[in-house]
């Protein structure tokens, strides 16, 4: 590691796509309120719900799918699902809309726009508008887990990831600390750059932060503006904040605008759910106090033991298969235990409240997850495995359509952002991962959550010799795997 190695800030990109659109709109090139279609005729949007504007697309109000960040799937063809401007959905295809906008009316390649336009005015001589070929010698070397096929477990073995091109808006930017502070200066000068020379205008600055719809940020209370969260803190300063996950990068971003500090951290690895906001929440902290002349704080709080499980009696019980298997849970304190085969493990919570790793051999491809009703625990499920504990007074039975055997099996995209992944029958419904319960809707597509809640789609196809060879998942194609 050196000053000058590289690290993919991922969705942090996001708000260099805003800067430059917003010069543009400095330049009269752009309405961010003009129907986008009308800058890009060939776009193959649905819009029955409404017109698509760069407002909506830079705020995530647009009504589109979240999931897709391949530039195929723009070819494809895309819709929306609800009334522009009405709901907030991340979706990275926008952002990868926004910038072949950008490329439209600069008549020059993306990568090439953003480099004119922000990173060479603002000093970032080390950084890259897009992630190819050549930079791989000067980024840091970066890691994933193992195997991408099973859920991770806190400390679990990682790997060299693959090595991956990344060419769009949505989060191609590497980048350099040296140079992201050059970058942070700029927002927290409210736009302008070296020698007060400004790369977006005040009221271009106001529009870049100004709240455009409520959005939590990890669990707090804040709004989505472009390409930032923006939020108060408890002393009323107010903060820009994003985050961004690669293959086999997590970072976090934090600008306080009203004290004028702000801090970036970037790790090269890709740890589930991770990114590093503690990291610089407490940089922000240690230098407040610092240049208070105060006492430094002590760092944040050591993160629990992965098996601590502060409400384990609620899943402590007997729950049997129906064709009499059983998962036998006893609660030690704060761990709770699972018996198999004479061998007792601690279960490692993971994904929702009820949801656990197991790390034995013959649970390590699924998450095990746990039902409740009336806020009791009364069934697990593991893959495609279903158990009823003594509290489960529901049917014991299930009916699913005949077709839907067709769909089950391992599924694979070639692109490690998306893996692979296992479609299940249990309790009479198809399930992603056996967590991840799809909804049957009336013209044979299924939504993975509600559908009021959600608007990806997934559709099965190819069925041949009883089995169905590609799964759509809001537009990226996967394609079956006969390996377990």
């Amino acid at each position: 590691m050196r000053p000058e190695t590289l690290f993919e800030i991922g969705s942090v990109s996001k708000s260099f796509a805003g800067v430059a659109l917003l010069q543009m709109h400095d330049e009269g090139r752009v309405d961010l309120h003009r129907p986008v279609a009308e800058y890009l005729p060939w776009l193959k949007l649905e819009q029955r719900h409404g017109a698509v504007t760069a407002h909506h697309l830079l705020s995530h109000t647009s009504g589109l799918q979240g999931a897709p960040l391949l530039p195929e799937s723009v070819a494809a063809g895309l819709e929306t699902f609800y009334k522009p401007g009405e709901k907030f959905v991340y979706s990275n295809i926008g952002y990868l809309i926004l910038g072949l906008l950008v490329e439209a009316l600069d008549r020059r390649p993306f990568a090439d726009a953003l480099a004119a336009r922000v990173l060479k005015p603002l000093g970032m001589t080390s950084s890259a508008p897009v992630i190819d070929n050549r930079l791989r010698r000067r980024m840091a070397v970066g890691y994933a887990p193992e195997f991408e096929d099973r859920p991770f477990p806190t400390r679990g073995a990682l790997a060299e990831a693959a090595w991956i091109e990344v060419d769009t808006a949505a989060g191609g930017v590497a980048s350099t600390a040296t140079d992201m502070v050059a970058y942070m200066r700029m927002l927290l000068n409210r736009g302008a750059g070296p020698g007060a020379r400004r790369i977006i205008s005040e009221s271009s600055f106001e529009l870049l932060t100004r709240p455009v719809v409520k959005a939590p940020f990890r669990g707090e209370e804040a709004s989505y503006t472009y390409g930032f969260w923006v939020s108060q803190d408890k002393a009323g300063a107010t903060h820009l904040r994003h985050t961004g996950g690669m293959v086999a990068f997590s970072s976090s971003f934090d600008a306080d605008l009203t004290t004028g500090l702000a801090a970036f951290a970037s790790v090269n690895a890709r740890l589930g759910g991770y990114r590093p906001v503690a990291v610089t929440k407490y940089a922000l902290e240690l230098l407040a106090a610092e240049r208070a002349g105060a006492e430094l704080p002590d760092g944040p709080e050591a993160a629990p033991p992965p098996d601590e499980v502060k409400n384990a009696a609620d899943y402590a019980g007997a729950y049997a298969a129906p064709d009499g298997r059983q998962l036998v849970l006893a609660a030690e304190g704060r761990r709770l235990m699972l018996t198999n085969k004479g061998r007792a493990v601690a279960l490692e919570r993971s994904g929702g409240a009820d949801s656990f790793i197991v790390k034995h051999p013959e649970f390590e491809l699924f998450r095990l997850v746990f039902g409740r009703e009336g806020g009791a625990v009364v069934e697990a499920g593991h893959g495609p495995d279903w158990y009823a504990g003594a509290r489960y007074k529901g049917p014991r039975t299930f009916e699913h359509p005949q077709e839907w055997d067709a769909y089950v099996g391992r599924y694979r995209h070639e692109s490690p952002w998306y893996g692979s992944t296992r479609v299940v029958l249990r309790r009479g419904a198809l399930w992603l991962d056996g967590e991840q319960r799809l909804h049957a809707l009336p013209d044979g597509s299924f939504s993975p959550g509600a559908p009021a809640d959600t608007p990806e789609r997934v559709r099965f196809t190819h069925v041949l010799g009883g089995r169905a060879l590609r799964m759509n998942l809001s537009t990226v194609e996967y394609h079956r795997t006969y390996l377990a």
